[in-house]
């Protein structure tokens, strides 16, 4: 069993209250947290004296350091540098929302995405479960069984809309097909009225960098242009990408 460190989760739940009420004042955290002032007060003067936090009146707020980190993080792989490009070039091609996502501790975070009219689901950071996202269920389906089990036992197969897979042999099944037609859908799975079509991106040695996916509100996207229009769009990018990644791995 793996050691955990009290102080350091206390920390890190403090910045997670901070992001969720838009900054907080010292006794609002030691309320929500269940902590003597004294403690929360040692928490907050350490991130502060390490630029993590900044205090504008009696409320403290994230830093901008959490972007430097970010920032960083967003670049940290090199075949990352081409995703902006891409999806830029799906959004031209097809008028709607498009995003690139990767897939970490068994959660996907887009590194880049725009839409037309803007749309927050594809706001750069978003972070949403695997099982309910095209994204998610296309880098689910390159995941062994064991894997998949692991992310539903970590995460579990919340219920965001009536659509949503919440079965385990659902999404087993749904998996299957996925492999066998080289992309994934979201019909009103992730939220009422959105859908989406994704395909991942491999690097030479076929693991997988991420997921390219596009998409819009469903009366617009209905499934024969995301299968057809989308699908063809999808394809094209993809193959560019990856052989924008592949010139990474070519001898000098």
């Amino acid at each position: 069993m793996s050691r955990r460190v009290k102080t350091t989760e206390t920390s890190f739940k403090i910045v997670e209250l901070l992001k969720k009420f838009n900054g907080a004042t010292m006794n609002e955290l030691s309320d929500q947290l269940e902590l003597a002032n004294s403690t929360v007060h040692g928490h907050l003067k350490t991130l502060e004296e390490n630029q993590l936090l900044v205090k504008e009146g009696d409320k403290y707020h994230l830093s901008l350091q959490f972007f430097y980190y970010g920032n960083y993080a967003r670049q940290r792989k090199p075949e990352y540098r081409y995703a902006e490009d891409h999806v830029e070039n799906l959004v031209s091609m097809t008028k709607e929302g498009a995003n690139f996502a990767v897939e970490e501790h068994g959660r996907i975070t887009i590194l880049y995405g725009n839409s037309i009219p803007n749309d927050p689901t594809y706001d750069v950071g978003g972070n949403y479960s695997m099982h309910d996202t095209a994204s998610g269920k296309a880098i689910l389906a390159e995941m062994s069984d064991e894997e998949v089990s692991s992310v539903i036992d970590q995460w579990g197969l919340s219920e965001r809309t009536e659509h949503t897979i919440t079965n385990e042999e659902d999404l087993f099944d749904e998996l299957e097909t996925i492999r066998r037609q080289g992309y994934a859908l979201n019909h009103d799975e992730l939220m009422p009225g959105l859908s989406a079509v994704a395909v991942v991106v491999e690097r030479p040695d076929s693991s997988i960098a991420g997921a390219l996916s596009v998409g819009g509100p469903t009366y617009r996207v209905a499934s024969t242009r995301l299968e057809d229009e989308f699908l063809e769009a999808l394809q094209q990018v993809k193959a560019e990408f990856e052989d924008d990644v592949r010139s990474l791995y070519r001898p000098s």
